[in-house]
């Protein structure tokens, strides 16, 4: 991943040039703000999902699980807030321009606030579900639910034609 805009040259937007080498995929996670997608090369996938009601990311409850490809020409907005995953579909590589603002804006009376943007990775739900950071116990949650991505991505990415 390389950062092409950041606070030192844009005051409200930052884009990543970022690449998945073969079949590669991020872990679970979200955004504060929207973030779009733009397919430069390769063949890719992102796929979006909630939440059962009462169930945690380690519950491995998942519902409205929905998945889109990624190809040249295409842009893909990820609405905030949305657990989500992209990258390479299986054997391939691919890469893609991700951009999103830096900050939120809040209102507080006729002020406006802005906070700092935030990615939410898996590794952070999980450590705050735990009330631990302790290494094993959390990898091992993090294994089970990338096993749970790759048994869901798999059947689509074989049932897709990317042609």
């Amino acid at each position: 991943m390389r950062e092409i805009f950041n606070s030192d040259n844009s005051n409200d937007l930052e884009a990543y040039f970022v690449e998945f080498i073969g079949g590669s995929l991020t872990t679970v996670h979200y955004h504060e703000s929207e973030q779009i997608l733009i397919p430069i090369s390769g063949n890719g996938v992102v796929g979006e999902f909630t939440l059962k009601p009462s169930t945690t990311l380690i519950d491995l409850c998942w519902e409205n699980i929905k998945f889109q490809p990624l190809k040249v020409g295409e842009i893909v907005l990820i609405e905030p807030q949305i657990l989500h995953i992209h990258g390479a579909i299986p054997g391939q590589t691919f890469s893609h321009i991700a951009i999103r603002k830096m900050f939120n804006q809040k209102y507080e009376g006729n002020r406006v606030v802005l906070t700092r943007s935030q990615t939410i990775w898996a590794v952070d739900l999980i450590q705050k579900l735990l009330g631990t950071n302790g290494h094993s116990i959390v990898i091992d949650h993090l294994r089970k639910v990338s096993e749970k991505i790759n048994e869901n991505v798999v059947p689509w990415v074989q049932s897709y034609s990317f042609d």
